[in-house]
């Protein structure tokens, strides 16, 4: 009888085991360092050199983030005895977690995870089901990921609290918030909350736009992103959407002429932010263009009228033809798609239906950076992909949209 085939290879073995044994000594090495940190603590090694705080001072002196020395700081609070100026030694506060990154079997994220848990219990919870707790997780994270530590967490603390928090007399209400800032580069960060009727609606709003395709190599960061930008253009096209000074919120791009017919040169938008020439011609595609002479001091000499390149009515004979991104593989509808001018109209291209195409905010900026092309045959937009999707260059067309053709 043949015996069933390995595919641990004894090379493999050793390799597991030569990294198994490293990870140990680096696990012990972190355990000094946090008894380390923790003694510069107790010791008032920062405010003596003049920082604020201990994390900004191991910032300075380690060249760690911020970010890292705040987590080392807060690791070694939970992990390291402490000793009394008469030698009284007080227990770690989570002493089975310290016991267990000294046999050198835990990872810092572990004491992570436990520490979470155990700021979740209900205040009236006993010491001695504290410490259950702690003692049991610990054993948890001496053979589990720290996935597995937060999910046993989360069991015991149903067990712990099966009713969850106490009610009130009057509902706690969701508190909105946003903080946000630019970037140098005109983008923006940003962090908040919002209370659960909005955050329900976009959930629903960024799900269509943020589900991947075949094809789609995107990160799920990136995908939603991608999905909360669209939203925002979304929004900004709607015919609700808020006015500030009796105008309703547009994006304005400052931009030379012939610097946007040459594509050369930056334009700036209202708010300071620099954008490419390729960026400029995607929005100019489906836009409302106002032209103004200025003379050589940028003084406004003439203002002209507002004109829409794409009226109401031939977008909805796009929407008609379309259905929805014409780009192969989308699946977003119209709503969230601009018209794209195949032969742009700053070289003479023309605004009407067998120049334009539908696509979404995504696939339009991929047309305009990349070296896929359009080609419009029987009035129905085909695409013909790089060399480097497809060396024969056969032309393709979205047929979700149409399934019959």
């Amino acid at each position: 009888m043949s015996q069933p085939h390995s595919f641990h290879t004894p090379a493999g073995e050793e390799l597991t085991a030569a990294l198994v044994d490293k990870l140990t000594q680096r696990r012990l090495l972190d355990a000094e360092i946090l008894d380390l940190v923790a003694e510069m603590q107790r010791d008032q090694v920062a405010s003596q050199a003049g920082y604020p705080s201990l994390p900004a001072y191991l910032t300075e002196a380690t060249r760690l983030s911020r970010r890292e020395t705040s987590r080392m700081v807060a690791q070694a609070a939970q992990v390291t005895e402490t000793v009394t100026p008469t030698g009284h030694v007080t227990p770690a506060p989570l002493p089975s977690m310290r016991q267990a990154l000294r046999d050198g079997v835990i990872d810092g994220e572990h004491i992570d995870a436990v520490t979470q848990v155990l700021t979740q219990l209900p205040e009236d919870t006993s010491v001695q089901n504290r410490e259950l707790v702690e003692s049991t997780l610990a054993v948890t994270a001496r053979t589990s990921e720290p996935r597995v530590v937060r999910e046993h967490g989360r069991i015991l603390l149903d067990r712990l609290n099966p009713d969850g928090p106490t009610p009130t007399d009057e509902p706690t209400p969701d508190r909105n918030s946003l903080r946000y800032q630019r970037t140098r580069d005109g983008g923006m960060r940003f962090a908040g909350r919002i209370a659960r009727e909005s955050a329900d609606t976009l959930e629903a709003l960024l799900g269509p736009v943020a589900k991947p395709t075949a094809d789609d190599t995107r990160p799920a960061d990136e995908r939603y992103g991608d999905a909360l930008c669209a939203v925002i253009d979304l929004a900004a096209k709607s015919e609700q959407r808020p006015s500030q000074g009796g105008e309703k919120p547009n994006l304005t791009v400052f931009v030379d002429f012939n610097a946007l017919l040459e594509g050369t040169g930056l334009a700036t938008t209202e708010g300071g932010a620099v954008l490419c020439p390729q960026a400029v011609r995607r929005i100019a595609c489906d836009a409302d263009v106002i032209p103004i002479v200025l003379n050589g001091d940028s003084v406004p000499l003439d203002l002209g009228r507002a004109h829409r390149l794409v009226s109401p009515k031939l977008r909805t004979a796009l929407i008609a033809r379309d259905q929805g991104c014409a780009f192969p593989g989308c699946h977003l509808r119209a709503r969230w798609c601009d018209a794209h001018h195949i032969h742009h109209w700053l070289h003479g291209g023309a605004t009407d239906q067998d120049n334009l195409v539908l696509l979404c905010r995504r696939h339009h900026k991929v047309v305009h950076e990349s070296d896929w092309a359009i080609e419009v045959i029987n009035r129905l937009p085909w695409f013909r992909p790089p060399r480097w999707v497809d060396p024969d260059q056969k032309l393709v067309r979205n047929i979700l949209h149409h399934p019959r053709q």
